[in-house]
């Protein structure tokens, strides 16, 4: 198996039934592939797999990534957090907060439930898998249509549950982010799985889908994995063109996140107000650095000392991270410094243990949410 495909089953394959996917952990795994993968020229790998806002593309090559070391989780604070577990009565999938920290969401044996007093309360037909909630309760997910990863993107809004529009010439879409007035961003996708394109599904527009520009010139020829990742309440969007980060106004142009000086490619994994957040490739390094952008002036922030895998951020700047190769729970406050969320009592962290990831948070930085690894996985709700 050349490297490529190893990428794609690492997150297109999960080794457990759909319900029981490990979301969050496939992404950091596919996503710290993708990520090392930029730094070697090589053919076009996708990654169409999310958990709460993000979603993340790179180019993988047939020499994979050898040389390069995990490094154990950095010697930093632990967050003044408290983590509660949950123990889902039922195979486990998403978990999310919304921006208010009101609605905590997920899924559990493939129904969309809200938590109340740490009981999970289904909502009625809203089967799937959640990956995202606004501050006014309209839920985003998917369904998986075959054992070949081909998903349908949906919306769940006041008791009834809406399957998204297809893009004409593509068969399947994946949601990964929606905003205050209800527009939901992702990708639709052909049966190759490189072949994706970043959609907008516009809530003034019900039952459309909008294919946002991909210029000549983004990116590389080849390079796969083009999707929208998050979009902003006056309808900004952030996402990635054939590996490289771009953004799209509110009214369509795009535009490129440039990385910081002596570093190149990288992709946009998030974006909540002003801020989107990713990664940036050390040039040369065979590396990278977790970054910050401003989308009003492109003006890019190396997140020192972060593990290089943001997963959600807040309007004023503060950022959660998975946690790089030993998949521990990062927080990153607005004036950069580094925090390790902690984690249940007993859970080990690979290659002892399954870890766990954190996918998304609150603005007021209060409420994340995540999981622990495959392994008897639990949801965690961090209070901060």
């Amino acid at each position: 198996m050349n490297e490529d495909e190893h990428l794609r089953d690492l997150m297109l394959a999960v080794d457990v039934p759909p319900t029981t996917a490990d979301i969050g952990l496939a992404i950091a795994t596919g996503r710290r592939q993708a990520r090392r993968g930029t730094a070697l020229a090589g053919a076009a790998t996708v990654l169409v797999v999310a958990g709460g806002t993000a979603v993340v593309s790179g180019v993988a090559s047939p020499g994979g990534d050898r040389g390069v070391q995990a490094e154990r989780p950095p010697r930093v604070p632990y967050a003044a957090c408290t983590v509660e577990t949950i123990q889902a009565m039922g195979p486990a999938g998403m978990i999310a907060v919304d921006p208010a920290g009101r609605t905590v969401v997920g899924t559990v044996g493939g129904t969309a439930v809200r938590f109340e007093g740490g009981r999970a309360v289904p909502y009625a037909g809203a089967t799937g898998q959640v990956i995202a909630v606004n501050d006014a309760g309209l839920i985003i997910g998917y369904d998986d249509v075959d054992q070949a990863s081909h998903q349908l993107a949906w919306q769940y809004r006041d008791g009834t549950k809406t399957t998204l529009a297809k893009l004409a010439g593509y068969p399947y879409t994946f949601p990964t982010a929606v905003n205050a007035r209800g527009d939901v961003v992702g990708a639709a996708m052909g049966d190759a799985g490189d072949d994706t394109v970043p959609v907008l599904w516009p809530a003034d527009r019900p039952g459309t889908v909008q294919a946002l520009s991909m210029p000549a010139g983004f990116g590389e020829v080849g390079t796969g994995g083009s999707q929208a990742v998050g979009v902003a309440d006056d309808g900004t969007v952030v996402g990635v063109v054939r590996g490289a980060a771009t953004r799209w106004s509110p009214g369509g142009a795009a535009s490129l996140l440039a990385p910081p000086p002596g570093h190149e490619r990288g992709a946009a994994t998030a974006l909540r107000g002003f801020h989107a957040y990713g990664y940036a490739y050390v040039t040369g390094q065979n590396r990278n650095v977790a970054v910050r952008w401003d989308v009003r002036t492109g003006a890019v922030t190396i997140l020192a000392g972060a593990p290089d895998d943001p997963t959600d951020g807040t309007v004023d700047g503060a950022a959660i991270t998975t946690g790089g190769d030993y998949n521990q729970p990062t927080r990153i406050t607005a004036d950069g410094a580094v925090e390790l969320l902690p984690l249940p009592p007993g859970l080990l962290l690979p290659p002892d243990g399954p870890g766990a990831s954190a996918t998304s948070i609150s603005d007021d930085g209060r409420i994340i949410t995540g999981a622990t690894g495959s392994t008897d996985r639990r949801l965690l709700i961090w209070h901060c």
